[in-house]
């Protein structure tokens, strides 16, 4: 063999295994997991002029988070990030509406996808509101429907939103544990000043979040806390506001809402505590209704659930 065709024999030998080489590499390439951002739940709501609507709250983690939304409305809105904290007593107090600080403020909004960057570790809100000038500010929440008296509401000039949330989440190369929304408790009971207290709440993994959801002709008081302080109160409503200044998955005077809190396996058991607010007065023969569903591991998953 002479030395030419010794150097064209090397070369190719050379090409087969950089071809083999980059295959690979084209391969781990491809086991690589692929994210984008997947349909989530949606909603249906109608507005009159000047209405307010609130939406979900986020809860980011210490890098911050994001969120992507589909608004499509009949009429121009304005769509807008509020502190959960900031905005909830803005739902009490709707005087204090001026002082609320908005963030990733789009206004005049038809049909659009709504997008944000949520800072780091502060609960935001999703509020919509109907950009017609009706003379007055009303505030919503889901089920918009509902007066305050807990009859069918009728509208002056109805304008009808669909919200689209979206998740960001595995969509190829992946094989993600998967989870389903599982009732944790429905009831729906006569209202009453007695303290109510769910128990048996109990996360899976850490991390896990819980939709609570309370619907009331009346303001209420809604919280999950640790089962042990759920009992300390059983009979001493006394110390409910001190327990409620001190716990983070909490609402305070709503009466149509939906919301999401986090827990992780180190929190313990749970229980979901309802009242009347102290300064309202409850009407006989009115109900209310609460739900907690939770996110549970159904299939792939990392670890079993502890019994």
């Amino acid at each position: 063999m002479n030395s030419k065709t010794l150097k064209k024999n090397s070369l190719l030998a050379f090409l087969l295994i950089l071809g083999l080489t980059g295959g690979a590499r084209r391969i781990r390439a491809a086991q690589e997991p692929t994210f984008d951002w997947l349909p989530a739940n949606d909603e249906a709501v109608r507005l009159d002029p000047a209405d307010y609507h609130t939406g979900r709250v986020y809860r980011p983690s210490d890098q911050g988070g994001s969120l992507h939304v589909d608004i499509d409305a009949q009429g121009p809105v304005t769509v807008e990030m509020a502190s959960a904290e900031e905005w909830s007593e803005a739902l009490r107090h709707p005087e204090l509406i001026a002082r609320v600080t908005f963030r990733c403020i789009r206004e005049h909004v038809l049909r659009a996808t709504y997008v944000c960057d949520l800072p780091p570790e502060r609960p935001m809100t999703l509020v919509i509101r109907d950009e017609r000038n009706g003379g007055r500010s009303v505030f919503t929440g889901l089920g918009a429907t509902l007066s305050e008296h807990g009859t069918l509401r009728e509208f002056v000039s109805p304008n009808d939103i669909h919200i689209q949330y979206y998740r960001w989440a595995c969509v190829e190369e992946c094989n993600p544990p998967q989870f389903q929304w599982i009732s944790q408790l429905r009831e729906k009971y006569e209202l009453t000043s007695i303290l109510k207290v769910y128990g048996g709440l109990t996360a899976d993994r850490d991390g896990e979040p819980f939709s609570i959801k309370i619907k009331s002709p009346i303001p209420m008081a809604v919280a999950l806390v640790p089962s042990h302080v759920a009992d300390e109160l059983r009979g001493k409503r006394d110390n409910l506001n001190s327990v409620l200044e001190n716990g983070s998955c909490k609402q305070r005077g709503v009466q149509s809402l939906t919301f999401e809190c986090t827990f992780d396996l180190a929190d313990g058991p749970q229980s979901l505590v309802v009242v009347p607010e102290a300064d309202g007065r409850v009407p006989t023969g009115k109900k209310a209704e609460v739900e907690v569903i939770a996110s549970k591991c159904v299939a792939n998953c990392s670890t079993e659930p502890e019994k």
